[in-house]
């Protein structure tokens, strides 16, 4: 089975505009800004798919905008794609929420309006524990996937596109220690098997039960870095709380909500062992308070 995944944004209408002053149509400005890596770094922070370790206490930033013209205003956007926008949950806990998180960064807060450079400041942290004052007192972060942006509009009213990949996009995963452990030992294309774990933490007071697994074979496609990719072959047990758009909410019963042993689940299937090295398998653990670990591995 193949079948196109997209887990990333709804797509807004193009938004090209410009100033329409006298004068040559050669000198009319259509670009919109660029948004890339800073320059001693090999790419944007966050990077596609990064993992937010258990530990971490903030998402690390290091971008830079650059616009002839110059730059407006470039936006910074953080928000859940735990549903791929179906924005359905059955159920959550009072313990958790969701994150947000928007940040604009105006011409007037530039040096330099032309090109604006920034790597982890204090000013710009996106905090996951109370120092971020979009998180009510007492409540912890949901786990799981989140989308994050990085948008840029010049003084002409060019503005970057999720359309053509200006706007900086993707996916990264938020881990804490509440949410479902998820541990791969070992993929075997000669059996077909996978061995490892996904475990309830017990060792937490706030953890919970695992009632939704998701597995999956994909293959990622280099021109669009920012997505998935397309999935070959997928496995689902359980219920899943977040409703989501691209894929069943619903399999077969888990045995153990506790400690699922993944070579009973996964062992002598085909497609793993036809996997290439250019397949991931993905393994999306969500618990009864709707907490979701999400790991990705090679061969």
């Amino acid at each position: 089975m193949k079948k196109g995944f997209a887990l990333f944004f709804a797509l807004p209408p193009l938004l090209f505009s410009s100033c329409l002053d006298s004068g040559d149509d050669d000198d009319l400005d259509i670009q919109s800004p660029r948004i890339g890596s800073v320059d001693d770094m090999q790419t944007v922070m966050p990077s596609h798919f990064m993992e937010v370790g258990v530990e971490a206490s903030s998402i690390p930033l290091a971008f830079q905008v650059e616009d002839e013209t110059g730059i407006s205003m470039i936006t910074l956007g953080v928000h859940s794609a735990f549903d791929g926008h179906t924005h359905g949950r059955i159920a959550n806990a009072n313990n958790f929420q969701r994150l947000g998180y928007l940040h604009r960064i105006n011409q007037q807060d530039m040096e330099d309006p032309r090109r604006f450079q920034v790597e982890t400041s204090d000013s710009l942290l996106i905090y996951l524990d109370d120092r971020n004052t979009l998180i009510t007192e007492g409540k912890l972060i949901l786990a799981g996937p989140y989308h994050f942006s990085i948008s840029a509009t010049d003084i002409e009213t060019n503005e970057t596109s999720y359309a053509d990949n200006s706007t900086y996009h993707t996916t990264l995963f938020i881990h804490r220690e509440y949410a479902p452990l998820i541990q791969v030992d070992r993929i075997d294309k000669g059996t077909g098997t996978v061995e490892g774990s996904v475990r309830r933490n017990m060792e937490h007071e706030l953890s919970s039960d695992i009632g939704f697994l998701w597995v999956y074979i994909s293959r990622p496609d280099p021109a669009n870095p920012s997505q998935e990719g397309d999935i070959r072959e997928e496995w689902i047990w359980g219920n899943a709380g977040w409703q989501h758009l691209f894929r069943d909410n619903s399999g077969d019963p888990l045995a153990d909500p506790q400690s699922i042993d993944l070579s009973e689940l996964l062992s002598g299937e085909e497609a793993i062992r036809q996997m290439d090295d250019a397949e991931i398998l993905t393994i999306w653990a969500e618990d009864a308070f709707g907490n979701i670990s999400v790991k990705s591995f090679n061969q």
